[in-house]
């Protein structure tokens, strides 16, 4: 029978890193559901008073969960029964529901993206967004339609820790998951991921209230949540190199390298192996199909690593 768990943001819950030595804050067994309130990723614990002015933040951690340097703040890790390496773990997204504010911003500090852009040395843009649920709208600190996007919330950062020791970076995706910044993983989705380490150790959090593909001032519409419902799976008859997710809509196949070209190679790479398996079709097959039906989609280039995803409509082939 399956059990449905709590986990709230606390100094046993919280951390900033990715790593295979941290005590997992809950263990649950296959077929489980975990409910999380998530802070946003910058640790926040309520918006800004007044534009430009500092958040209040998150700033009590247990000494094992004191990350070397900053990372967004993460909850977890989970503990999954039987989750071992080489099996996958199943992330079912039931439902996610931002809470009240958010934040993005532009410009204004070194980085590759701004540097290419020549918005280094420039001011920084701040934009400060009230969040309607109901309606699903963000409203900017300046109130008029101009300032408004429509909500599709997600969470960026879904994975778990690679096999090595040690602290790891919560900025860079990685093939067990990490920092996706998949806009297409909403409600109703299921994430796949390679397992690389006993239990799975996997952890949550970096919330979007919206993101358009690529991702490309570095935040998404950051936000903390109010509610992520996720249920895990372990598959022993599944192998995965890369994350692989079925949406609403239709399969997607991710590929991550530093390279934007060689994650794209790798996302088709795996796309005609899902369609192999889909179609009973040979590989050759699959390619001939792919050029008429499969959409290749930057999902980002601002984590070190980029990411691109295939996407394969359900209805594609008939």
């Amino acid at each position: 029978m399956s059990t449905i768990h709590m986990l709230k943001p606390d100094i046993h819950t919280l951390h900033g890193f990715f790593s295979r030595e941290l005590e997992p804050a809950l263990y649950i067994q296959p077929g489980d559901t975990v409910i999380y309130q998530t802070l946003d990723a910058g640790w926040g614990l309520e918006k800004r008073s007044a534009p430009g002015q500092p958040r209040t933040k998150f700033t009590e951690r247990k000494a094992e969960r004191q990350e070397r340097e900053f990372g967004h703040a993460l909850m977890g890790p989970v503990h999954i029964h039987g989750a071992k390496p080489g099996g996958t773990l199943e992330v079912q997204i039931n439902e996610i529901l931002p809470g009240s504010w958010g934040w993005t911003s532009a410009g204004g500090f070194p980085s590759y993206w701004n540097e290419k852009l020549g918005m280094a040395d420039c001011e920084e843009v701040l934009l400060d967004f009230e969040l309607d649920t109901r309606a699903m709208i963000a409203r900017s600190q300046f109130g008029n339609f101009k300032y408004s996007v429509g909500l599709k919330p997600f969470m960026g950062i879904m994975g778990m820790p690679p096999p090595e020791k040690g602290q790891h970076s919560t900025f860079v995706p990685r093939p067990y998951g990490g920092n996706l910044d998949c806009k297409e993983l909403t409600a109703g989705s299921t994430l796949y991921l390679p397992i690389s380490v006993d239990g799975g150790l996997f952890s949550t959090g970096d919330g979007h209230a919206a993101q358009g593909d690529g991702e490309v001032s570095g935040p998404a519409l950051e936000c903390p949540m109010e509610k992520v419902s996720l249920t895990f799976q372990v598959h022993d008859d599944m192998p995965l190199t890369m994350p692989r997710a079925k949406t609403n809509t239709g399969w997607i196949t991710m590929g991550l390298h530093e390279d934007l070209d060689e994650a794209m190679w790798i996302a088709l790479s795996g796309m005609l192996d899902l369609m192999t398996e889909l179609y009973s079709i040979s590989r050759t097959e699959a390619y001939a199909y792919a050029t008429l039906v499969v959409d290749l989609r930057v999902t980002q280039i601002v984590n070190i690593v980029k990411g691109v995803h295939a996407y394969l409509p359900f209805d594609a082939m008939r």
